[in-house]
């Protein structure tokens, strides 16, 4: 591979700056990127015509002039590319596609029984799915980012635990999505690293930058943001709570060598309240049970004890993280009124400190969240453009 003159390198570094300003503060003049970047008008020109051919800049118009010609405003042109956003998980592929400012153009939600109806379940099937979505809309060529929030651990783009996932275990993701579309940058992440992402970025989160999001369903699982950055730990395995160790003398857990499901996942999650609650009567989904929390006695304890661990779990994270916010999503969001009593009085018990504990304010922070990390990675990458 030849390398790249010094010239080549200052051309790239100058369109970039060049980007970022119009992205930043467009609509503005050529002659105002000049003074701003202590650029030459010529080279601002040169750059500019480019882009403008390009398609990825915009003349926009006049602006004001105090005397002579008005200069041509300039703007940056959010759909000369698109983001194809997801959260992949047990029950739903949750998609959207986002312009390139992150606003949202379109969304699909596609239910994975019907996949497995249709034998379309394997993970090789899914660069068929995400044809179909950008052929509808007409933008295939003009896709730059696959940006995907999924449930369990990867490791060098491959799904190495994924327990709401399991035909999809162990595939390598990454590389099947690069053999279909190998002119996009792939990003895969854990679906809560994303959603902490999305609520750092347009939620409860903004304005934080010591953040904990827990999120509730089927499983149980913690995205986790220090310092403005997302920590996943040695192993990656940081932020994965549903293997705290919760255990009930009453339906003690069996291990993690027998049981997909960690200790905490066991009794409180979405799948660990309906295994428990199973001897009480049939209910299809956690909302059925949560309806019956003030009508059965029953329910109620086993949705406390879910709250008492869920509090606990709050307390080891706090001790350890020290966070500005901790954010409760799934089904912790929608009965946050029904659980935060019970857990409000375990914290106050076991901690001389407040702990800031809301409710997500978003209903897609994982779509979010991926747009949000393929927008930082696209446009830290002027060479691709």
């Amino acid at each position: 591979m030849p390398k790249i003159g010094r010239p080549d390198i200052i051309n790239e570094i100058n369109r970039g700056l060049i980007l970022q300003v119009v992205r930043e503060e467009g609509p503005i003049s050529r002659a105002k990127i000049a003074r701003k970047l202590g650029l030459s008008r010529p080279t601002v020109s040169a750059h500019v015509n480019e882009l403008i051919k390009e398609g990825i800049l915009l003349e926009v118009g006049k602006g004001e002039a105090k005397k002579g010609r008005r200069d041509i405003l300039l703007k940056y042109n959010s759909r000369h590319g698109y983001i194809l956003a997801g959260e992949i998980e047990g029950s739903w592929f949750k998609l959207a596609i986002s312009d390139l400012c992150g606003e949202i153009h379109y969304s699909e939600n596609i239910n994975v029984q019907k996949l497995k109806e249709k034998n379309l379940m394997s993970p090789q099937n899914f660069p068929t799915i995400i044809n179909e979505i950008l052929e509808k809309y007409n933008i295939k060529n003009k896709l730059k980012v696959i940006s995907l929030g999924v449930t369990g651990i990867i490791e060098e783009g491959r799904l190495i635990l994924c327990p709401g996932l399991p035909e999809w275990a162990n595939a390598p993701l990454i590389k099947i999505l690069e053999k279909e579309f190998p002119n996009c940058i792939q990003i895969i992440e854990r679906d809560v690293n994303m959603a902490v992402l999305g609520e750092y970025w347009k939620g409860a989160g903004k304005g934080f930058d010591n953040i904990v999001y827990i999120t509730m369903s089927t499983g149980i699982g913690a995205g986790i943001i220090i310092k403005g950055e997302i920590y996943t730990g040695y192993n990656k395995f940081a932020g994965e709570i549903g293997y705290m160790a919760i255990d009930s003398p009453e339906d003690p857990y069996p291990g993690a060598l027998n049981t997909p499901f960690g200790a905490l996942e066991w009794h409180s999650s979405g799948a660990g309240i309906l295994r428990r609650v199973e001897k009480l009567g049939r209910f299809n989904n956690i909302d059925e049970v949560f309806e019956n929390y003030e009508k059965d006695g029953n329910i109620k304890e086993i949705i406390d004890f879910s709250a008492e661990s869920l509090a606990k779990t709050i307390v080891n994270l706090t001790v350890s993280l020290s966070p500005e916010i901790i954010i409760l999503g799934g089904f912790a969001k929608k009965y946050f009124n029904i659980l935060i009593p019970k857990m409000r009085k375990i914290l106050e018990h076991y901690l001389p400190i407040d702990v800031n504990i809301q409710p997500s304010s978003l209903e897609n922070a994982v779509i979010l969240g991926s747009i949000y990390k393929a927008l930082n990675i696209y446009h830290s990458s002027p060479v691709i453009l």
